[in-house]
């Protein structure tokens, strides 16, 4: 994996369990990809596929107890998760090389999940006309760090894009 303007690449990991909720209310933990720094704070190292509100390149503070974490410094990278079950293995594959193509990296991938990450310097109209190529039946995306629980934009990235 290349090294990416964050210094996210993929020397160095260590997992944190983040607890991760469904809409049905069952949980989970992910285990999500970290650098320890001195500061007793981490840098996370890839976009995690379902907890919400971080992204590669963020740093946080983690409380182990209650299995969560909270923003400390954005690290200027906006995370999807495209959810997909039955369309094509090349509708997949042109996904990851268009996201690409534009300057984002895939970060994580299951048989029915990708997880792409994009520096907010590409801009949300260029990763939506990415995720507009994918078929309409059997992918649903999401950001996984714009909005909050509430569904308002965290507006995060005004200032910097």
């Amino acid at each position: 994996m290349p090294v990416s303007r964050d210094g996210t690449d993929g020397d160095g990991f260590t997992g944190i369990r983040l607890t991760v909720e469904s809409q049905q209310g069952a949980t989970a933990d992910e285990v999500v990809a970290v650098t320890p720094m001195n500061d007793g704070h981490y840098l996370v190292r890839l976009s995690p596929g379902f907890f919400r509100g971080i992204a590669a390149g963020d740093v946080i503070a983690y409380d182990e107890g209650a299995k969560n974490a909270e923003v400390v410094a954005r690290g200027g990278n906006v995370a999807v998760q495209v959810f997909h079950s039955g369309i094509p293995d090349e509708a997949v594959a042109s996904l990851k090389r268009r996201a690409v193509g534009i300057g984002g990296r895939v970060d994580g991938e299951l048989e029915t999940l990708v997880v792409l990450t994009f520096p907010i310097e590409v801009g949300f109209p260029a990763i939506e006309a990415v995720l507009a190529e994918l078929p309409e039946e059997g992918v649903e995306w999401e950001y996984g760090n714009v909005f909050d629980e509430q569904g308002e934009p965290l507006s995060w990235w005004e200032g910097i894009a």
